[in-house]
């Protein structure tokens, strides 16, 4: 036998012991995030692909801004959010809409993800609030026209 074969017959035979010595690795640690890829700039930006898997993932839990109770009469669920976010009068302060397509400036969403809003920021459970990457993402959706794609 080569050396090579004896290596990786060696590895084969020490390397599943040696890895049941670690716990398994889990996502409960609120500093373990997970990060949405974002889209290189001036690409097209996803309603359906990359905005609502960030609603789902923060936002649309029981008591929050999914189920029977819902936080500001807002469901963030799939299916539901875009029709409540977009041109939206907000419940907080209802000068602005919830998303003004093209001004996410004036986007009272943006306002509640970026803590410059009226209340608590959003979401509610931070910190960790989201990362800087994915409220930019949703302002750059946002500033595209929010388009329902």
């Amino acid at each position: 036998m080569s050396a090579g074969g004896r290596w990786r017959r060696a590895l084969l035979v020490i390397l599943p012991g040696a890895l049941a010595a670690f716990p398994a690795c889990t996502n409960e640690s609120p500093s373990i995030r997970i990060i949405t890829l974002v889209p290189p700039t001036n690409t097209p930006i996803s309603f359906a692909a990359d905005v609502q898997p960030i609603f789902d993932r923060s936002c649309a839990k029981s008591g929050c801004h999914a189920g029977a109770v819902l936080q500001q009469g807002l469901s963030l669920e799939s299916g539901k959010s875009y029709a409540l976010l977009v041109r939206v009068a907000s419940t907080e302060d209802p000068a602005l809409k919830r998303v003004e397509p093209g001004r996410s400036d004036l986007s009272y969403l943006v306002k509640k993800l970026e803590g410059s809003g009226l209340g608590a920021r959003m979401p509610a459970d931070g910190p960790p609030f989201l990362p800087d990457a994915e409220v930019q993402l949703i302002k750059d959706w946002i500033d595209q026209g929010a388009p329902s794609n």
